[in-house]
């Protein structure tokens, strides 16, 4: 008989969000995995010792059976919308259709300056503005138009130069959609949905497991200079089907966010640390409740505790002024001192297509660590590692963290 071995990158991760709970659902959102993603089952198994006159264990017999699956992923424009709804909970997606929603009145080719358009609603102002061409499609493309457009309708709108040279690189049919960014902003809610969770290890050959009645656990953001920003989530789910027949796979095609497409804003201020940070992470817990556990082998039911939401970054240190003000209570501080040092956060990462931005936003942290560097006879620069909570500042704050997103992603999440 003969051996066959199954490469581990052999697989997908998939989720989907449910209707209702104990209804799993097959996945539509799949993301490029990045090592350490997968599934865990995990049984509660108790050794039972029974007096027969022998020295022997009798049995082991499973309390209870659940599973978890890790996803650690380079996020994109619109798949990282799912991930944050998912993490935020049940609501979280205040959505906001484009301002621009037209159709293309007449084919273009490869090379046109120009498209016509059925409508004028948002692009009589002036100066640019990106638009979708076919989102979504294989032909999707996001060239910058100059404004306003020309004409009594159709309309015709003119690529502005420094798109390509003022062309299209795609052709597009007639009736293609032309839109504006849809708005997304995600604020954490009380509970989360369900969600089902599906993970391929070798396919067919290996085994297809769906676990359904998902809730994120945790979920945390992070970014490093030169690098893409990424994401590893948690879910925790209730049952566990095998599946008999593969997924098929469809990922966001647009590019992932990298660190340097950010800018940042730290404690009101876009100069000083805010230009000296070389990675950070804003880590989110949601502490679910994974204990509620009835006549069934698996969890009755899952539910978020409590929120935790972290910030911590690494910045190269320039002064002291952090250093007192988190111990000192101030930057002319010299003394140990009661209060806690505040601040907040605003982050935007920019693709260049001019239409999708993903942006963070903290109003109330609390720093609780800022290392002082140590000497190091190596020649290289002091960095300093900071620590922050994000505090609802005595009730004062309706959310914790709240981030939103500008994407083709038409419909919330």
């Amino acid at each position: 008989m003969a051996f066959i071995a199954i490469r581990s990158d052999n697989g997908y991760i998939g989720f989907a969000k449910q209707s209702q709970q104990n209804t799993g659902a097959a996945p539509t959102q799949f993301y490029r995995w990045l090592d350490g993603s997968g599934i865990e089952v995990d049984a509660k198994m108790e050794e039972i010792w029974e007096g027969d006159g022998s020295r022997h264990l009798s049995q082991l017999i499973k309390n209870r059976q659940s599973a978890k699956i890790k996803l650690i992923t380079n996020v994109r424009p619109n798949d990282v919308g799912f991930l944050e709804c998912a993490a935020m909970g049940a609501g979280s997606d205040a959505y906001t259709a484009p301002t621009v929603a037209t159709v293309l009145s007449a084919a273009t080719l490869v090379g046109a300056t120009s498209i016509s358009v059925a409508t004028n609603t948002g692009l009589t102002g002036t100066g640019t503005i990106a638009l979708a061409l076919e989102a979504g499609t294989a032909t999707e493309e996001i060239p910058t138009f100059t404004l306003p457009a020309s004409g009594v309708g159709p309309y015709t709108l003119t690529v502005a130069p420094a798109y390509n040279g003022g062309t299209l690189k795609t052709a597009h049919a007639n009736t293609g959609t032309v839109k504006s960014s849809a708005s997304h902003v995600l604020t954490d809610q009380s509970d989360g949905s369900y969600y089902s969770g599906e993970v391929s290890i070798g396919g067919t050959a290996g085994i297809i497991i769906r676990l359904r009645d998902c809730k994120v656990e945790e979920i945390k953001r992070s970014g490093k200079a030169g690098t893409y920003i990424s994401y590893e989530v948690t879910f925790s789910g209730i049952a566990c089907l095998v599946q008999a027949t593969p997924a098929t796979v469809t990922f966001d095609p647009h590019t992932p966010y990298l660190f340097q497409q950010g800018t940042w804003t730290l404690d009101g201020s876009t100069t000083g640390d805010a230009l000296a940070v070389t990675s950070f992470d804003i880590s989110q817990k949601n502490n679910l409740d994974l204990t509620i556990q009835a006549e069934q082998l698996t969890l009755a039911a899952i539910i978020f505790g409590n929120l935790t939401m972290e910030f911590a970054c690494d910045i190269v240190f320039q002064n002291g002024n952090r250093i007192a003000e988190t111990y000192f209570g101030g930057v002319a501080g010299t003394v140990d001192a009661q209060a806690v040092a505040q601040g907040n956060l605003l982050l935007v990462f920019a693709l260049p297509d001019g239409l999708n931005t993903l942006t963070y936003q903290v109003t109330t942290l609390e720093y609780s660590k800022v290392g002082v560097p140590q000497l190091k006879k190596d020649g290289k620069a002091f960095r300093t590692p900071i620590s922050a909570a994000s505090v609802s500042n005595q009730s004062a704050n309706p959310w914790l963290l709240e981030t939103t997103l500008a994407n083709t992603s038409y419909a919330a999440y």
